[in-house]
């Protein structure tokens, strides 16, 4: 696994400069956005909450989430250096670095202790972590009891619609960034510590999933 961390790392570290054009494409770009703030509501955020953005690439969403915050703060991890030296000039750009925080950081062993964080957030990094399972237990371990995470991501279609659409982002996700989403989320939840699914929605012909998950506790 050393191996595939580190070539992901090597080919975010080389997208860095061009991350925010292609993430948010035009004529993608706008149903992006709409999906990546929707996924915000879903964390139901609280004033006082500790959130972690895991794979927070250039900190596209840290924005967003620390103007819902007060004395709250948001932390970003990415693996890439390059990527989290944008996300902070972002954050430093808005004055929001007393909210705003990101670390280097492996999201299949985070350095972070049990329960630490009241919300997880995840978009678009179940596909591309090296270890899916190993993120999911992870984060089941960060989040504390009553904790919400939330995962936006792509994947196999839930209907025969999207099948066309699915083939072709298959290949252009493996193309520019070391990409499966061909993993089924069910797949990995089933196998990961227990949440419980509070709200799913489908988009982009059901190739694109945005569900909300609950740890039991408190």
């Amino acid at each position: 696994m050393a191996t595939d961390k580190s070539k992901v790392a090597r080919r975010y570290d080389r997208w860095s400069g061009l991350y925010d054009f292609i993430d948010t494409f035009p004529g993608f770009g706008r149903a992006e956005k709409r999906w990546r703030r929707e996924a915000i509501d879903m964390l139901d955020l609280q004033p006082g909450d500790r959130v972690l953005d895991v794979g927070t690439g250039t900190g596209l969403i840290v924005p967003w989430i620390a103007d819902k915050l007060d004395s709250g703060k948001v932390i970003g991890t990415d693996i890439s250096e390059k990527m989290l030296e944008r996300a902070r000039e972002r954050v430093e750009k808005l004055s929001l670095s007393s909210k705003a925080e990101f670390v280097k950081d492996d999201a299949e062993a985070m350095m972070f202790p049990d329960a630490s964080f009241d919300k997880v957030i995840a978009t678009y990094t179940l596909t591309t972590i090296p270890d899916p399972a190993a993120m999911m237990k992870e984060i089941h371990r960060v989040l504390k009891p009553g904790g919400i995470l939330v995962l936006l991501d792509t994947g196999p279609p839930t209907e025969t619609k999207g099948n066309t659409l699915y083939y072709w982002m298959k290949f252009t996700a493996r193309l520019f960034g070391y990409t499966d989403i061909s993993r089924d989320p069910y797949k990995i939840l089933a196998e990961a510590p227990p949440l419980t699914k509070c709200e799913e929605r489908r988009y982009y012909a059901t190739t694109v999933y945005l569900m909300s998950l609950k740890k039991a506790g408190a």
